[in-house]
């Protein structure tokens, strides 16, 4: 071949490759719409979590619309894409390609708890689409791979997980010290797996009595000999994170089996109204974690909205109902959404996660920014209270008795003795 051939070739693949750089530049610039993707259980046994969702996104549409987002000064529509995953892990990964390879979402928002969350995760990382991970312990979802690229997760530690609810054992007479017995009731799936193994190196430090009968399969229905454990070694507080109706099934046999207990502290299961109210009487005074409520110190720097105000806004819409935990974090990240694309550079997916990983704001869930690491996960921690469901005119109603991890955060109530396995 000629020099002067060869020397063409190459100056026209230089310029057809310059063309093409053009041209996606321009398309990212000129793309008048920014899309989220947002897999949320709507349905199935974490429907509880899911409470709220399509109110918090109508929202979020009705602020978008009075304050469009703008990209480099660029004004964008938004358009928040959500499909359900019926609580399921394996849907959830389906979901998620889906959005992405389907829908060309710009960013991926994984939610409610380490069931949904880390199987989103994992499939945006694949694709390298920025992600906002809320609502799941962070050592769960810091355990589920070797390294983090594009999500920045907003939640609290087991650690604080763990310190909240000694502080409830503590209310409840059985404080560091005591010689108490804790009985740890875990399935064995990521959630409960992280938990357990946290849990049983803190009480061992703390001079706690271990009674530990294993990890169960979730879906278990035959709780017997967990429960005759717990009876002949006379524990006096039940610990755990479990699926609501892993809960119910064990509870009921851990009663049946006669077991008396100081304290119930339960993750996940018994945070949600909804959730006790399926309980019905077995509820009765349950501790629980509180990551959120509307008497809260906090308001959304984005919408100005505070967390007084928009759980009037909810209760106004759901006929007085309160508006339940996870709604303030559905909240939280669509605000941390929305902060992301207002402050990009542009559409490239590498600008948008800077962009991500830079935030310092004002959320209705508290501040957050992505300043600490866990196995190269980018985190916030955000707070974490305790609280234990007392009836109130007959209404089970949440209370926080105890906010040792964060004073600011009011107390709502006080500590009362007693929980359904005593109540005979």
């Amino acid at each position: 071949m000629k020099k002067g051939s060869l020397l063409r070739i190459i100056i026209s693949c230089l310029f057809t490759a310059g063309i093409l750089l053009l041209m996606t530049a321009c398309s990212q610039s000129s793309r008048d719409t920014v899309r989220i993707g947002y897999v949320n259980p709507s349905t199935g046994p974490l429907a509880g979590n899911g409470e709220g969702c399509d109110w918090v996104v109508e929202q979020m549409e009705a602020y978008l619309s009075e304050h469009p987002i703008k990209v480099n000064g660029e004004e964008k529509k938004c358009e928040i894409i959500v499909y359900d995953s019926e609580s399921d892990a394996n849907k959830c990964s389906e979901l998620t390609q889906k959005l992405i390879e389907e829908d060309n979402v710009d960013l991926m928002i994984a939610i409610q708890t380490p069931n949904t969350v880390i199987p989103v995760a994992e499939v945006a990382e694949r694709y390298g689409i920025p992600c906002i991970a809320t609502q799941s312990p962070i050592d769960s979802l810091a355990n589920s791979r070797d390294e983090f690229n594009w999500t920045y997760c907003s939640f609290y530690t087991l650690d604080d997980v763990y310190e909240s609810q000694r502080a409830l054992w503590t209310v409840a007479g059985c404080g560091v010290g005591s010689g108490a017995k804790v009985g740890l009731l875990f399935a064995n799936d990521a959630d409960g797996t992280a938990w357990h193994e946290l849990f049983v190196k803190r009480l061992a430090e703390d001079g706690y009595e271990t009674v530990d009968p294993g990890q169960y399969p979730s879906g278990t229905t035959d709780f017997t000999s967990l429960a005759n454990e717990f009876k002949n070694e006379n524990i006096d507080i039940i610990a755990g994170t479990n699926i609501p109706p892993d809960f119910m099934n064990s509870y009921n046999a851990i009663i049946s089996a006669g077991v008396e207990v100081k304290g119930v502290t339960m993750g996940k299961c018994c945070l949600l109204q909804s959730d006790v109210e399926a309980l019905g009487d077995l509820a009765d005074g349950i501790m629980t974690q509180v990551w959120w409520a509307p008497t809260n110190p906090y308001s959304s720097a984005l919408t100005g909205i505070s967390s007084e105000s928009l759980n009037e806004a909810y209760m106004a819409d759901h006929d007085g109902r309160v508006m339940p935990q996870p709604a303030a974090y559905a909240y939280e990240a669509l605000e941390l959404a929305i902060q992301t694309f207002n402050t990009t550079k542009s559409l490239e997916k590498e600008d948008i996660r800077t962009a991500l990983s830079s935030l310092d704001v004002d959320t209705i869930i508290g501040h957050v920014k992505y300043d600490q690491k866990m196995k190269g996960l980018s985190f916030a921690r955000t707070v974490l209270c305790g609280g234990q469901w007392q009836r109130e005119d007959g209404v089970l109603t949440l209370k926080i008795i105890d906010n040792s991890l964060h004073p600011e955060i009011p107390l709502t109530g006080e500590y009362l003795p007693g929980n359904a396995t005593n109540s005979k």
